[in-house]
């Protein structure tokens, strides 16, 4: 089996107990904020490209790529051919003056060690090859790192990453400054789940027992996905044992047909993910039967959904900008600073925790500096939405929120079943959405209990802010500092019978 310890990121989120209560509680009697806002995350330094890689760094023998042929002595073609052969060789350089290579069949990889391309700048342009064809595939061992390399118009996949189903550790893939342009299918596919190519929408859990770490800097995913639906421009498929732990940072994904970025997780494993500095535009746009997002991240059985968004813009998606998904057993943890997701065609942001399987947890949101404008245009139910289906509870800190202008409700959170919803919110504004300014909806066997301060909510189409409680629990709002007007249902709107509602100026 992986080791177990591999993770991402590690956030701090309160635990779910009666403590927890007792001081958000004592919290909603405040009229301050000032103790109980946290800073935004100061951006990490990227670094120069082409730094160190942990085991990817300074392997054995290098063979050199001098002629962008097809075939024959000094190819791409035959230095994968060589390195297939021969373990020793990991490292394969081409030449800068190489330009452009054009493929007539597809380019393949299957050794036992790892592999590190460098493509200095090379074009491997695959549009010649027959209907369905990937361009590069690369079997998975212990890591794969591509540099400085674009691949373009594949009819299938422009690179296929093939994770072995005898991997055991931690399997690394880096792309660096790799830029997949017109593929047919997926721009990237990273693959370790065992029924994936056999079947697209099989949901059958299993892999290696690997974890699989992926790491993507400075790179483009731009217009693939456009021969068959639900072919994204990265998609990475986890599968076993292992947990899935993804760094994305400065890249750009934008027109690709499915989702920009789809990160699936499934078996007993975590999802845990940064995005930093990152682009998501635009994608989706394949068929109206299916829409997709700009990143959809999705995790399975027993497992979290642990993620990080900083200086993100996922804007103009034909479905959600970002759109979060963990089920059965497992918590849905998220933090988020400068993150725009607006003029999404769904909802600009959503996360949903048992979204499709109930299995118990909790959904745990940190979010500071976040606009979600202009979204709903074609469905769905706010800017920004967090929903918590099953037995578990949501704990929401929102710090500068924008959500104005959606065709729906502006911000909405929620909590079903058993479990109890702890909202702290402040300067929030929300004008002019065609619901809601913010709904708070409890709508099962628990508590909501909720302060909202500096809040801005005018000219929605119902209130500005909407309390709701379920008589199985006892509900209280607080809001300070108030400005409302032309909201048809009132400024702020509950049930005096299941929601105390205490307004301070």
């Amino acid at each position: 089996m992986g080791a177990r310890a591999v993770t991402a990121v590690r956030l701090t989120f309160s635990p779910r107990s009666s403590a927890v209560r007792s001081r958000l509680l004592s919290l909603l009697l405040l009229a301050g904020l000032a103790a109980c806002a946290d800073a935004p995350v100061s951006p990490d330094s990227v670094g120069p490209r082409h730094a160190a890689t942990g085991a990817l760094h300074g392997l054995g023998r290098v063979i050199q790529v001098t002629s962008a042929d097809d075939a024959g002595a000094g190819t791409l073609r035959a230095a994968l051919a060589a390195a297939d052969a021969d373990p020793e060789i990991q490292v394969i350089e081409l030449s800068s003056a190489l330009d452009t290579i054009v493929l007539q069949s597809g380019l393949t990889f299957d050794g036992p060690q790892p592999l590190v391309i460098d493509g200095r700048s090379t074009i491997i342009d695959a549009a010649a090859l027959p209907a369905g064809r990937d361009a590069l595939t690369l079997g998975l061992s212990i890591a794969a790192e591509l540099r400085d390399l674009t691949v373009r118009r594949a009819p299938g996949t422009g690179i296929s990453m093939l994770v072995s189903p005898r991997a055991t550790g931690t399997v690394q893939v880096v792309l660096d400054g790799v830029r997949v342009i017109e593929n047919g299918s997926h721009g990237v596919l990273i693959n370790d789940q065992v029924d994936y190519l056999t079947d697209p929408d099989a949901t059958t859990n299993g892999g290696s027992d690997a974890n699989l770490r992926v790491t993507v800097r400075g790179s483009l995913f731009r217009g693939n996905g456009f021969a068959a639906i639900d072919r994204d421009g990265l998609r990475v498929n986890e599968g076993g044992l292992g947990d899935l732990v993804a760094e994305i940072v400065g890249t750009v994904v934008e027109r690709n047909g499915g989702d920009g970025i789809e990160l699936d997780e499934r078996g007993a494993g975590d999802a845990s993910f940064v995005v930093r500095g990152t682009d998501l535009l635009f994608n989706g746009a394949f068929t109206p039967d299916d829409y997709d997002d700009g990143i959809d991240v999705d995790e399975a059985d027993a497992g979290h959904l642990v993620g990080h968004f900083e200086r993100v813009r996922a804007n103009d998606n034909f479905e959600q900008g970002i759109d979060l998904n963990e089920n059965h057993a497992g918590d849905l943890k998220v933090t988020m600073r400068d993150v725009q997701g607006s003029r999404n065609a769904e909802e600009g942001i959503e996360f949903e925790e048992d979204d499709d399987f109930a299995g118990g947890g909790s959904l745990y949101a940190d979010l500071a500096d976040v606009v979600a404008n202009g979204n709903g245009a074609v469905d769905g139910d706010a800017g920004l939405k967090l929903r918590e289906k099953g037995d578990g509870d949501v704990e929401a800190t929102l710090l500068r929120i924008r959500a104005s202008d959606n065709a729906v409700r502006g911000i909405e959170l929620r909590e079903d079943a058993a479990g109890a919803m702890l909202a702290f919110a402040t300067d929030i504004t929300a004008d002019g959405n065609a619901g809601e300014g913010v709904r708070l909806d409890e709508n099962g066997a628990g508590d909501l209990l909720a302060k909202v301060v500096d809040a801005r909510t005018v000219d929605n189409g119902e209130a500005g802010i909407h309390a709701e409680q379920q008589t199985a629990g006892s509900g209280t709002l607080v809001v300070v500092g108030h400005t409302a007007a032309g909201n048809p249902d009132g400024s702020v709107e509950a049930d005096p019978r299941q929601v105390s509602v205490t307004i301070l100026p």
